[in-house]
């Protein structure tokens, strides 16, 4: 078998892969996790069951895997931004920016529901999806993806404390700041839910982006930072706003000017 052969066939092999993880991503949309079966996949893109077993050995391996593509598809989608975020603050004083990247990825995480809604149900399965439904084993197979992604988020928070934003903290203190950070903003998002009910009082206490701005905010002054840096970082941050830099396009891409 020559070497080109084989490289076809990795080829061939990726895009099937490809395939099916965007076709089950479509039957979930449809009919939920519990409506994704591997006959209704096989049908869905025309080729026999025992095909995708040879992708995916159950179907809890194949959640698994869409929550791994899911994590890697946010993470570009914050890379993208960040680079854009980095050209802007380039003049801000380095305090004030680390300020205003983390409100900015806030803002982005929240958007990442409607901007990219798919991934981040995906992503809310990871942490919601029953041991019925998904083995703890394959679980674990997307734990370096999600490590990953919370160690870009535990830089934002460390390249603040490196420049006197935020106070610095010994130990795992650092990291467990990074959890409760993320773990504050998707309970905001929960709570956000709620939102939508008929006739509930004050409903804009529930705005997704309020809560997740209110409670970074909190977190941050809990965690050093000073009020009036704090302030000026939401300032530069309603500037990239209104440039339309916070939550990139689609097509953008760290290469715009």
């Amino acid at each position: 078998m020559t070497s080109t052969t084989t490289g076809r066939r990795a080829r061939n092999r990726a895009a099937r892969h490809d395939q099916l993880l965007a076709a089950a991503t479509e039957l979930v949309a449809e009919s939920g996790l519990d409506g994704l079966t591997m006959q209704g996949l096989s049908e869905r893109v025309d080729c026999a069951v025992g095909t995708i077993y040879t992708y995916f050995p159950s179907k809890s391996a194949l959640v698994a895997s869409l929550m791994g593509d899911a994590i890697r598809h946010l993470m570009d989608t914050y890379h993208r931004a960040a680079a854009r975020w980095d050209r802007e603050l380039d003049d801000v004083d380095e305090p004030t920016a680390a300020l205003t990247r983390i409100l900015a990825f806030t803002q982005l995480f929240v958007a990442s529901r409607e901007l990219h809604p798919r991934e981040f149900e995906f992503l809310q399965m990871l942490i919601t999806t029953p041991e019925s439904l998904i083995d703890p084993d394959d679980v674990a197979s997307v734990l370096p993806q999600s490590l990953a992604f919370l160690a870009d988020i535990h830089q934002l928070l460390e390249a603040a404390v490196q420049v006197g934003a935020l106070d610095a903290v010994a130990g795992d203190e650092s990291f467990r700041r990074t959890l409760r950070w993320t773990g504050a903003i998707h309970g905001a998002l929960l709570v956000s839910n709620v939102a939508d009910v008929s006739g509930l009082p004050n409903a804009d206490a529930f705005s997704a982006s309020g809560l997740a701005d209110s409670v970074t905010r909190d977190l941050m002054l809990a965690w050093g930072a000073q009020a009036a840096r704090l302030d000026d970082a939401e300032a530069e941050l309603a500037i990239l706003s209104a440039d339309g830099l916070v939550v990139p396009t689609a097509d953008a891409s760290p290469a715009e000017p």
